[in-house]
């Protein structure tokens, strides 16, 4: 076999990136090597009464906010504070560095991505990589097989180049090289860590883990132009200083995989560079500045970092699907729409920043509901999380039923208590009840925990259920939703809503999404949120220099058909399991986009549309036009006034009148419900609730 040493050709791509770094937004960054980079460290080492108080808050935290913290130790039989407790006893003998890993370790045994230890600088902010990114598809035959996707810029090699298969690392078949690093990252299910394992293969952030130990990796490889003979290369490993925007993803209504989201954006930056960004704008921005007003928003977003969309008949756009891909060959003539949410990762420092992601998401629904009525494609793979409300506000876009947010329970534990003992105190003296919202639904509960005995308080939402239903359904068709075992946190919740709710059927690439079911605060977050509170007295410390640890404060459960059951390790399990091709890995998700439209061509369509009503006297005047509908049923200010058969007369309008007379208030809001009618299992008809439309009257009492 040939092999061949590519470091040097490695070294010609890095200069090539780090002459970029002024238009990338990282003009302070700079690569070494792994061995120049733990040099570097060295001169940036935490006292021995550093590591103390971070060990003593990460004890804190898991010992008395966890939330997770009793179900970990039964799942894994394993106890993550005694883990904690031998750290602290053994600092005199540990290094800077494996002071640090240990402190991973621990966390890691929690397989819990919310719960985590970041270190500080100079690992904040640093990014280790190799110069070629993989991602990997199954055979018919069920084998696994890894592809190179993406190589960085200026690597250019004859035969390892994009489409190259990889066989096997330092000596180790791939397959298995992937899952022996499976213990390195907290996947609470065999498909998150084999997902999580191969994503952090060539690339990981250093704030959650530490620099490889190996200064290169030898592979062996297929080319891209095919046949058997394989060949061996050398590649070394590097890391990126000052390469990663760093976001205060401090939001008390979060639930985000810190890892995934860094990652995601360092090989943005590594492997898709698209133009200057300003050094404020992160690869992976979320919405914080209205679109702008060049954009011709029937083919992209005006928040591409977050949404990119495509339907039948759209125009193709750079590196994007192909809208012919979007096609049911059965169904020729119908009309299709994608949608993929990158992220739920809004900026808590801007406090619209979530009524943006919502209204955009609405406009882009609409515009689907005319451009792609057959049938809609939602895709959340890889989706790190985010804010809980933006990813629960959607839902009720997508179908008639009213939405119930998910559940969110506090652990039951001496400190809880005491909070919400002293909140019950501050409130009683006049405190700002806007200050204590964080904690005041759940305090009754925690304050009779005390003589129950209850290891988590009853579910509460976090998400109001007026704001989850404040709009109603906006697109009308058969939805479907695409996930994998990286979409994580408030992905999971999503997910879980989705299928919650009978929105649509979820097709998995992965049997599974990555199972994070929680609200994470991080520490610093914690400590504020206390003192806002008044409660000065908690033992809460701030953290020495840029460290920082996360935690899963609140455990979530899930509603609807599926009430009470957990998302936390088992994630949300697919409906129907798709295997990735090779042909969606280098052609954009094609065979996978077939897939979906022939999934979402066999269902029927239904629609609703209010085309004008106008309030008389004696009643509100309405002309709507319907599809495949059996029954209709209207009310007014959430009263019902009337229902009667649906006429589908080829199209044309219907029309009839509402009643309105008995009502107390002037009418406010006319809600027109449509029922189809199916069969059951048993082949027995009934009807079925299965789009809505709402017209508002300006001046009038809503409800």
């Amino acid at each position: 076999m040939y092999f061949e040493d590519a470091r040097e050709l490695t070294l010609a791509a890095l200069q090539l990136l780090e002459a970029q770094k002024e238009d990338l937004g990282c003009p302070n960054l700079r690569v070494r090597s792994p061995s120049e980079f733990r040099e570097f460290a060295q001169s940036h080492q935490l006292t021995r009464h550093e590591k103390v108080v971070i060990v003593d808050q990460a004890i804190l935290l898991i010992d008395q906010f966890y939330a997770h913290l009793p179900f970990k130790r039964a799942r894994y039989a394993s106890d993550p504070v005694q883990s904690l407790r031998l750290v602290r006893a053994q600092l005199d003998e540990l290094s800077d560095l494996e002071f640090h890993e240990q402190m991973i370790h621990s966390m890691v045994g929690l397989r819990d991505a919310h719960t985590f230890y970041a270190l500080p600088k100079p690992y904040r902010g640093a990014f280790a990589f190799l110069p070629f990114h993989l991602q990997c598809f199954r055979e018919k035959s069920g084998k696994r097989r890894l592809i190179v996707t993406s190589v960085l810029e200026g690597f250019d090699h004859p035969r390892f180049t994009v489409k190259a298969e990889v066989v096997s690392w330092n000596g180790v078949a791939i397959e298995q090289a992937i899952e022996r690093e499976g213990h390195l990252d907290p996947g609470g299910n065999p498909a998150s860590r084999f997902a999580r394992s191969l994503n952090r293969m060539c690339n990981r952030s250093l704030a959650l883990s530490v620099p490889p130990i190996e200064g290169f990796v030898v592979l062996q490889y297929v080319p891209a132009a095919g046949g058997t003979e394989q060949y061996g290369i050398v590649l070394p490993w590097h890391i990126a200083t000052d390469c990663i925007v760093s976001q205060e993803r401090r939001h008390t209504n979060a639930s985000i995989h810190e890892s995934l989201a860094e990652s995601a954006a360092a090989r943005k930056m590594l492997f898709h560079r698209r133009g200057p960004r300003s050094p404020r704008q992160a690869p992976d921005a979320a919405p914080d500045a209205p679109p702008d007003a060049t954009l011709d928003l029937r083919r992209q977003s005006g928040f591409p970092h977050v949404f990119e969309f495509q339907y039948s008949g759209g125009t193709a756009q750079p590196d994007g699907i192909d809208p012919e891909a979007l096609r049911d060959l059965a169904h020729p003539d119908q009309k299709f729409g994608y949608i993929r949410i990158l992220t739920f990762d809004l900026d808590p420092s801007d406090r619209t920043a979530s009524n943006q992601f919502v209204d955009e998401f609405q406009r882009i629904a609409a515009l689907m509901q005319s451009v792609a009525p057959d049938g809609l494609i939602l895709d959340i793979r890889s989706n790190p999380g985010g804010a809980i409300d933006a990813a629960e506000r959607i839902l009720q876009y997508l179908t008639p039923n009213q939405i119930q947010p998910a559940d969110f329970h506090f652990i039951s534990s001496r400190m809880t208590q005491q909070i919400a003992t002293l909140l019950c105190q501050a409130n009683s003296k006049g405190a700002a009840e806007a200050h204590q919202r964080e904690w005041l639904p759940w305090v009754p509960d925690l304050k009779n925990s005390i003589g129950s005995g209850s290891a988590l308080t009853p579910g509460k939402p976090l998400t109001s259920p007026d704001q989850a239903n404040d709009t109603g359904q906006i697109y009308q068709g058969p939805v479907t939703l695409i996930i994998d075992a990286l979409a994580y946190s408030a992905s999971d919740i999503f997910a879980a809503g989705f299928q919650d709710h009978r929105i649509g059927v979820i097709i998995g690439v992965d049997d599974n999404t990555g199972g994070g079911g929680a609200n994470r605060w991080l520490h610093e977050e914690l400590r504020q949120n206390l003192k806002l509170h008044g409660l000065h007295e908690m033992p809460l410390e701030k953290l020495p220099g840029d460290a920082q640890l996360g935690l899963a404060i609140r455990r979530s459960s899930r509603v609807g058909a599926n009430a009470g059951k957990v998302i936390e390790d088992v994630g949300v399990k697919a409906d129907v399991r798709y295997h990735v091709t090779r042909k969606d890995l280098v052609d954009h998700d094609r065979d996978l986009l077939a897939f979906a439209c022939t999934h979402l061509g066999s269902q029927p369509t239904y629609m609703l549309r209010i085309d004008r009503a106008d309030l008389r006297e004696d009643g509100i005047e309405v002309s709507i036009r319907t599809r495949n509908l059996f029954r209709l049923e209207c009310r007014v200010n959430g009263f019902t006034q009337c229902s009667f058969p649906a006429e589908d007369p080829g199209g044309a309008p219907q029309s009839f009148r509402v009643p309105i007379a008995g009502l107390i208030d002037p009418p406010g809001l006319l809600r027109v419900d449509g029922f189809a009618q199916v069969q059951d299992a048993a082949g027995v008809a009934e009807l079925q609730f299965v789009v809505t439309g709402s017209q508002e009257f300006e001046g009038a009492a809503a409800t």
